[in-house]
This record gives C-alpha cells, structure tokens and sequence, in this order.
C-alpha cells in the first residue's frame, strides 16, 4: 500500500494496489472516492478530499469493508445505503 498527501489540495491518496487496468471511479456519499479495477472488479484506490479537515473536525471517514478484496458490487451496494 502507498500513502500519499497533497498539502496543497489537501488530499490523501491511498493506493492499495497497482494496476495496469482500466479503472473505474466510485464517488461514495460522503466524497470518497474509490478506484475499481475494471478487470478484477477489485478496490485498487482509495481519495480522500478535505482530509484535514475531516479529521480536525472528527468526521468520520466512512470506507466500506476495507482494506482490499471487495468486490465493486459490495461497494455500490453499500454506497447507496
């Protein structure tokens, strides 16, 4: 896993796998945003925005059954709740 933050944008990037592959995008309720792997339908990447604001304001940052090997047909499911 690689974790990365932009300062500027203040942004956390979470990449839990590397991929060559087609992705797709998945924007959750609360702004999350994660990478489907179109091939192995497999969480590849995970973005935060407002980070530090989240976690100054003790937001939950809610990302569903975490870390990797859901499926996005889990994920969708769960982003629509």
């Amino acid at each position: 896993m690689k974790i990365s933050y932009a300062k500027h944008a203040d942004v956390l990037y979470l990449v839990l796998e590397d991929t060559a592959n087609k992705c797709a995008y998945i924007e959750l309720e609360s702004g999350v945003v994660c990478r489907i792997d179109e091939t192995t339908d497999r969480v590849v990447g995970i973005t935060i925005p407002d980070f530090r604001r989240r976690i100054g304001s003790n937001e939950p940052i809610v990302i569903p059954e975490l870390p990797m090997g859901i499926s996005a047909e889990k994920l969708l499911l769960a982003s629509d709740e």
